[in-house]
């Protein structure tokens, strides 16, 4: 089993959209759920099914209702606009082309370090997102320590 998707709050959605789409090599589109609303598929090649990023203009929340939607969605403009939420791609681009899509939108984009284990080209969508992106030399040292095996030992099993 895997995530099939996450949303996030963002300023620019179909920006934000077609940018992370180019990345992974897929494709985006309007979301048509919530009104200026994006989403963004990965390519076949990085995830099957496809993995997905919907994109929401800033402010957007999910709220529960009772109705047989089970959600409703409600603006909030007082919506921080820093979130812990943070979101680590795979893709096959290299590091060239991710650097190339981050430079033309404006966007923070560095190597960033995680404690000496592995690497990640951090993407600051609107400097508000992080973007953990993996490019294919990347890949091997996240998964090795992002794994239930690994984290059994460091936690003695907790």
């Amino acid at each position: 089993m895997a995530v099939s998707h996450v949303s996030v709050a963002v300023t620019n959605p179909e920006a934000a959209a077609r940018a992370v789409a180019e990345i992974w090599q897929g494709s985006a589109f309007p979301f048509f759920p919530h009104a200026g609303a994006w989403i963004a598929f990965s390519s076949s090649a990085v995830a099957t099914p496809e993995t997905q990023i919907e994109f929401y203009p800033e402010g957007s929340e999910l709220a529960p209702v009772d109705t047989d939607d089970d959600h409703e969605f409600q603006h909030n403009p007082l919506a921080s606009f820093l979130t812990p939420t943070h979101i680590a791609i795979k893709t096959l681009a290299d590091r060239a082309t991710v650097e190339k899509v981050a430079a033309r939108e404006g966007w923070r984009c560095r190597l960033g370090n995680r404690g000496g284990v592995f690497d990640t080209l951090d993407v600051w969508i609107e400097d508000r997102l992080l973007v953990e992106v993996l490019t294919p030399e990347l890949q091997g040292a996240f998964d090795a320590a992002m794994n239930a095996e690994r984290w059994t030992q460091l936690t003695n099993g907790v």
